[in-house]
């Protein structure tokens, strides 16, 4: 999620509506939340385009689009939103995801004749169990990772845990390791970004340092032997000086790997890809931006990414927006919405 503190966000969410983009902001009880409850839920998928404003555009840069859905939960106890990443099985059949309220979900996905995405449905949640779950910065899920189980990377008190995938996200979960270099990054830009990179590795990248800067730490590396890179952050337009900022990454079946980037405000997301190659090495990271999302294209907070290939090798790209539903207590922004988007790379 973009922050957790309490902003007045009035005069800028009434200029980013005008724009066409989505505010930010959440408000946190200083009481202990309740215990969500799992179990299955209910969710509504409702079709969105990629430009509401030209039903006939379907690419951005090298993107194709391929549907996309805007995820609504009819669920009172309000467990669904605030998701922050997502992995999808290589068949496409199944989703992963994890939340800002420290929950794991899970899905079906389904598609149409033409491949495109047509539903998601069979929605499961599941709270992570963590030590201290329940503190203030204990339970900020933020990153996923698919391979012999599910991998969770935590903000605010930065860890990373292993869960089961039978059943998905069961405990007791398995502590991993990490670059001790995480204490650097800020407490509310930690462990944002989480991917396999091969061979067993992992990239990770933090979202913000503890002081400003124009690049954030990065780490590849797997158990614990980590080399320590640098990821430049991007300044085009951001209000106030504000970047976009490294929220996901994905590994293409080439090697390459995607980074998903936001800015805020105004609201807009970035695709960038990292050559394959290039993650051997000291050197700084160079990424290259392949496409860019802003109004008026569907968008929202961007903050998942993944890839897989389909049946014929062609490159699949999945996007998930967080929502920030996630325990508001008597502040509600102008609305957000949970947007599952799917492309095809081309060229």
């Amino acid at each position: 999620m973009v922050s957790r503190r309490r902003r007045n966000l009035r005069p800028l969410a009434l200029t980013a509506l005008l724009a066409g983009a989505l505010a930010d902001g959440v408000a946190f009880s200083s009481k202990t939340p309740a215990l969500p409850a799992a179990g299955a839920l209910d969710v509504e998928a409702i079709a969105v385009p990629l430009d509401p404003t030209s039903a006939s555009r379907d690419h951005v840069g090298p993107l194709r689009y391929l549907g996309g859905l805007w995820l609504r939960a009819n669920d009172p106890e309000r467990r669904f939103g605030g998701l922050s990443d997502l992995r999808v099985t290589p068949d496409g059949s199944r989703l992963y995801s994890v939340s800002d309220c420290g929950e794991g979900l899970t899905a079906t996905l389904s598609y149409d004749g033409e491949g495109r995405l047509a539903g998601a449905g069979g929605w499961r949640v599941v709270p992570l169990a963590t030590p201290g779950r329940w503190s203030p910065d204990g339970w900020d899920s933020e990153s996923l990772v698919l391979g012999d189980g599910l991998e969770v990377g935590f903000e605010g008190r930065a860890r990373i845990f292993s869960y089961r995938l039978d059943p998905p996200f069961g405990g007791p979960p398995r502590r991993l390791p990490m670059p001790e270099g995480v204490a650097r990054c800020e407490s509310n830009g930690s462990l944002e970004t989480m991917a396999d990179v091969g061979n067993g590795r992992r990239l990770l990248v933090c979202e913000k340092r503890r002081s400003p800067s124009r690049t954030v730490p990065a780490w590849i590396g797997k158990g614990g032997d980590w080399t320590e890179r640098e990821y430049p952050l991007v300044f085009d337009g951001g209000w106030g000086g504000e970047l976009f900022r490294p929220t996901s990454a994905a590994r293409l079946p080439d090697g390459d790997v995607l980074v998903l980037e936001r800015r805020f405000p105004p609201l807009a997301a970035r695709i960038v890809r990292l050559d394959g190659a290039s993650l051997d090495g000291t050197a700084p990271l160079e990424p290259r931006e392949i496409a860019r999302l802003e109004a008026p294209l569907t968008i929202d907070n961007f903050e998942g990414i993944d890839a897989r290939r389909d049946a014929s090798g062609r490159p699949l790209v999945y996007l998930v927006s967080d929502d920030n539903n996630c325990f508001k207590n008597g502040f509600d922004p102008i609305p957000q919405r949970t947007l599952l988007l799917m492309f095809a790379l081309e060229g």
